[in-house]
């Protein structure tokens, strides 16, 4: 979740839990309750 209650739903998110992550946003949906982004992790670099 964001400050603002905004919920983040990372697609195959589950072990990145507790960790901070870049992702590439997909969609985002506006709710009654609020707004929820989803995501996908984006590609990890690679050390050349």
């Amino acid at each position: 979740y964001l400050d603002d209650g905004t919920m983040i739903v990372v697609d195959g998110g589950r072990r990145f839990i507790g960790e901070s992550v870049g992702v590439m946003v997909t969609s985002v949906l506006q709710t009654a309750a609020g707004r929820m982004i989803f995501a996908k992790p984006k590609p990890m670099e690679r050390a050349l």
